[in-house]
């Protein structure tokens, strides 16, 4: 299996937040939100418990490509904060559940997926707007890319338009060379398929023994 998409990573996330028991229980995509943390809640107010994800970046060796994601697992606690522990306990409980479905996955190799070799969990309370608290982390996902480069989206052609000489390394196709006077006259014209040789002319030897005001030497 090939690199998967960014929409397809969101995808696998989303499916995990739609089966949980405890999330969507198989009826809903409402507890799962993808986005910049600043607009969550902006279209419409969001459902919890909720897992959040966010694209923090991306990076390839150009054999293998990896995207990191945030991923934050929150609930709603009281006003005076009674039930804080306990809601904290349980998304924890979340995000473990999170790594060992990405790991059931990694495992069957139906994807073909590396996945984050360690994670750290950060608790937090009060952080967005709404009175929530949960745990965040941050998820790493790999997939070989190195068997991409003969299936490129790109027309058969050159290398480069046919009003370049291409010299050396593969050959890039034909073209046509021509050779011109300083007043651009065209002397000759020839054909190269990538390599060519040009003598330059050093010096102009006179061998004229005799006085003469006109030299006429035609050149084939």
């Amino acid at each position: 299996m090939t690199l998967l998409t960014l929409s397809q990573n969101v995808e696998l996330f989303k499916q995990f937040a739609y089966l949980h028991l405890n999330l969507g229980r198989g009826v809903s995509n409402e507890h799962f939100f993808f986005g910049d943390s600043w607009e969550l809640g902006a279209s419409i107010p969001p459902k919890y418990p909720l897992m959040q994800v966010g694209l923090v970046n991306d990076s390839t060796n150009l054999q293998t490509y990896t995207r990191t994601f945030r991923i934050e697992f929150t609930d709603l606690v009281k006003k005076d904060e009674i039930n804080e522990l306990f809601v904290q306990s349980d998304m924890n409980l979340l995000a473990l559940d999170f790594l060992l479905y990405m790991e059931n996955i990694k495992d069957s190799n139906d994807l073909g997926l590396m996945i984050s070799d360690s994670v750290t969990l950060n608790p937090f309370t009060e952080k967005h707007d709404d009175e929530v608290t949960g745990y965040g982390l941050e998820f790493s996902v790999t997939g070989h890319i190195g068997d991409l480069s003969c299936a490129l989206p790109i027309v058969p052609g050159n290398y480069f338009e046919n009003n370049y000489i291409f010299v050396g390394g593969a050959n890039a196709g034909d073209f046509i060379v021509e050779i011109k006077d300083q007043d651009g006259n065209i002397l000759q014209t020839f054909t190269t398929s990538g390599s060519y040789t040009v003598e330059v002319l050093q010096q102009i030897i006179d061998t004229i023994t005799g006085n003469t005001s006109t030299i006429i030497d035609p050149i084939n």
